[in-house]
């Protein structure tokens, strides 16, 4: 995979802005995206399919979509969450050189297991993913 092939499609609809594809022999892998927020902070997000996770496919479409975010002169921060039991994820936001800042638990209506251990918020500032391409 040569880094996700920017679309917009109906892959995954419920989601607002431009998403990034990943494909693996013409065949979707999964999706990334970099939502805005205020303040010059960004959102990722991504999800794949689970027959792709541990093949570093994760990390290398979100690499390509930081990149392709701080190209944006206003953006100075990117954020990324997830369950403090998602170690996969974790772990993805470890490798593209995100710390992590704090652990929130939070009320769900119809929580998954491990939620009670809340979700960790991690980010990455411009300086360090600079740092992280040399």
């Amino acid at each position: 995979m040569a880094g996700p092939r920017r679309r917009r499609d109906h892959w995954a609809p419920q989601l607002p802005g431009p998403m990034w594809i990943g494909h693996v022999d013409d065949q979707p892998v999964g999706w990334w995206a970099v939502w805005p927020r205020e303040g010059g902070v960004a959102e990722l997000g991504y999800r794949l399919a689970r027959r792709w996770w541990r093949q570093g496919l994760a990390v290398e479409g979100a690499s390509a979509v930081v990149t392709e975010a701080f190209a944006d002169p206003q953006l100075d921060v990117v954020r990324a969450e997830t369950m403090v039991v998602n170690t996969g994820s974790r772990g993805v936001m470890r490798r593209l050189g995100m710390r992590e800042l704090r652990t929130e638990v939070r009320e769900w209506g119809e929580p998954l297991p491990g939620a009670e251990l809340g979700e960790v918020i991690s980010e990455i500032t411009r300086q360090d993913w600079c740092r992280t391409l040399s």
